[in-house]
């Protein structure tokens, strides 16, 4: 009868036991991939709703456009041009607005950024001079108050960013009085906050639940540039992902705030 030595026994059982860690290693790797690729299944889904919506939009528009110039081609009279030249515009503004909405949507899909310190100021200024049309036909005066001027984030997406929540701002300006934008940037806690404060029409208090939900539009009326209703959702994503947070407080008739809290140097 053979006799196992306590040595034989002690590296029969840790042979054991490191069998037993590298199966419960892998069974966790097998679980995290799993949730990862259920993770971008969802981001699948959506990506294809978005696509699917906007493309039915930004094809209606088109054809809106289309149709509206074909009948000033055949209009006479001045007036009549006059007339249409309105809605065409109306219609190409909100393509135009489209198309910056899935440029955002595109650089969002196109993967990571590295991280770099970033000159707030100067990505704002970049934004202004992106939409400095929709400035000028608003007469929208705007304001700054930095007191953080530098974080460590990709430009890109902090470009994004402000470039919604600027344009919304501006969108949806109050008809009563001049268009004031106010930005301003500060530090809570861990976080930097970016506010975007206006004083435009506000937002009523139901569409406040939906805010950020896709293709939810903030009001029931049509306005010049209505967009697809991704913007604010793409947005609240992009924060998600790098780990803050998108708060709004809004009153109908007198404004809405935008804060954006980060995480960064």
């Amino acid at each position: 009868m053979k006799i196992e030595t306590f040595k034989t026994v002690e590296k029969r059982t840790n042979g054991v036991e490191s069998k037993n860690s590298e199966l419960e290693k892998n069974f966790l790797e097998n679980q995290r991939l799993l949730l990862e690729l259920r993770d971008l299944q969802q981001t699948n889904r959506e990506y294809k709703s978005i696509i699917y919506q906007a493309s039915h939009d930004l094809k209606g528009s088109l054809n809106n456009i289309v149709s509206l110039i074909n009948l000033m081609i055949e209009a006479q009279d001045p007036e009549e041009v006059i007339l249409l030249s309105k809605p065409v515009l109306k219609s190409v503004s909100k393509f135009k607005t489209s198309m910056n909405e899935l440029l955002s949507f595109k650089v969002k899909e196109n993967g990571t950024e590295k991280i770099g310190l970033v000159s707030i100021k100067t990505v704002i200024n970049e934004v202004i001079e992106s939409i400095n049309g929709q400035f000028v036909d608003a007469g929208t005066v705007l304001t700054q108050s930095l007191q953080v001027t530098h974080i460590s984030f990709p430009k890109k997406k902090l470009r994004s960013i402000f470039f919604n929540l600027i344009s919304n701002a501006i969108k949806y300006k109050s008809p009563d009085r001049i268009s004031t934008v106010h930005i301003s940037t500060f530090r809570e806690g861990n976080f930097v906050v970016f506010s975007v404060l206006d004083n435009g029409i506000g937002i009523v208090s139901p569409k406040m639940e939906m805010l950020f939900t896709k293709f939810s539009t903030l009001h029931e009326e049509s306005y010049r540039g209505e967009s697809l209703g991704i913007g604010l959702f793409l947005t609240k994503t992009l924060v998600d992902e790098m780990g803050g947070k998108i708060e709004a407080e809004s009153e109908w008739g007198k404004g809405s705030d935008f804060r954006v809290y980060l995480k960064g140097d």
